[in-house]
């Protein structure tokens, strides 16, 4: 069927060339040889339909419209050139114009607007049924996305409930031992515990965090800036919060999102810990948060990482040179990508790490209602 647009395209071409090449005839006859003026001037304003038809074709052909579309298009250009030239013929037969030239004329008028009539409403029922397959197609795609992430939920919530058990009692147990003993495995046991403790909460809260969002509210950014600092361990390290704004977002998953960053900053740049580009941080550590064009960024002092590992860092399970897991930043990935959001990881000006969100709708703090600034605090 992919020649329906080409043979529409030779329709109309035909109605067009028959409509100027009359014109130009009827003026360019010899004198004393005329024909109907009424004729010529039908053929002339018929003339901007024929070439809509040709137009038309050519666009349905180039369009990104799906071949099965087009018998609906050839159905409708038909449809309303033949139906319109039937109605005309039958008034021409009631009212003729008296010369054969005025009724053929009127004849191809009506061809040439009935065709094009019917094409264009023949496109505009082809793109409606492209939008709605196109929708329908985004609303199962929705759809299995949710139900996978149920069933990841589910599975994660289940895996994380039947280790928890067992790392409780190993833990509970390392501590009865290191209450009578002093022996540095032991030490190194219960740090492992901890660590293992702390990779089954952010496995159950990366599967949580890829979650469409549909609870969305203003949100006062440096206030909840603020607050997710007071929560995190943050040894030594400087906060600098000089966000001005507000945003629309889940206020719950965003401060999930800060807690892992400020987290990730202080662990990897602390003083003598390894961060993800196998370098050192001497001396104190700031942490800086303020307002970009359209986001917010999180910048550090901190050694940095590597443009070749910048990427790397946001996937899941990347592993440091130490061996330990990174869910951290899979997570912010996560929940930005739930918001529909940009994440990218630069360097700051200071040399350390940047990560800026972009994407976000702002709103003005002082637009906040004092109900939600309350509930907020």
């Amino acid at each position: 069927m992919t020649y329906v647009p080409k043979v529409i395209q030779g329709v109309g071409a035909l109605l067009l060339l028959a409509h100027v090449g009359s014109v130009l005839y009827f003026f360019g006859l010899p004198t004393g040889v005329t024909l109907s003026f009424d004729y010529a001037l039908g053929l002339l304003s018929a003339s901007p339909f024929a070439l809509t038809i040709v137009v038309a074709a050519r666009w349905v052909e180039r369009a990104d419209l799906s071949p099965t579309q087009y018998p609906r298009i050839g159905a409708w250009f038909a449809g309303g050139l033949g139906g319109f030239l039937l109605l005309n013929l039958a008034m021409i037969a009631a009212w003729p114009t008296g010369t054969i030239g005025g009724d053929l004329g009127w004849a191809l008028f009506a061809a040439a607007v009935g065709g094009a009539g019917g094409l264009v409403v023949g496109v505009f029922e082809a793109r409606a049924i492209a939008r709605a397959v196109e929708a329908e197609r985004h609303r199962l795609q929705r759809a299995a996305v949710e139900r996978r992430n149920e069933r990841l939920d589910e599975f994660a919530s289940l895996v994380a409930h039947d280790l928890r058990n067992p790392l409780e009692v190993a833990s509970g147990n390392v501590e009865l031992v290191r209450a009578e003993h002093d022996a540095p495995r032991l030490d190194t046991a219960a740090a492992a515990l901890d660590r293992m403790g702390t990779i089954i909460d952010q496995t159950l809260l990366l599967a949580r965090s890829g979650h469409d969002i549909s609870d969305i509210e203003a949100v006062d950014l440096r206030g909840l800036v603020d607050r997710c600092w007071q929560s995190v361990p943050t040894a030594d390290a400087t906060l600098r919060n000089d966000v001005t704004h507000a945003i629309e977002a889940d206020p719950d998953r965003l401060r999930h999102l800060f807690e892992n960053l400020f987290r990730n900053a202080v662990e990897h740049s602390s003083t003598g810990s390894q961060n993800a580009c196998d370098g050192e941080q001497s001396g104190e550590l700031t942490i800086r948060v303020g307002s970009t064009d359209g986001g917010f960024y999180v910048a550090d002092d901190g050694p940095g990482i590597p443009a070749a590992k910048r990427e790397a860092v946001l996937e899941d399970g990347y592993s440091t040179a130490d061996g330990e897991g990174g869910l951290g930043l899979a997570i912010v990935q996560r929940i930005a990508d739930a918001h529909g959001w940009e994440l990218a990881v630069t360097e700051s000006e200071t040399g350390g790490t940047r990560f800026e969100v972009t994407g976000v709708d702002s709103r003005d703090p002082a637009a906040i209602p004092a109900s939600e600034a309350t509930l907020e605090a």
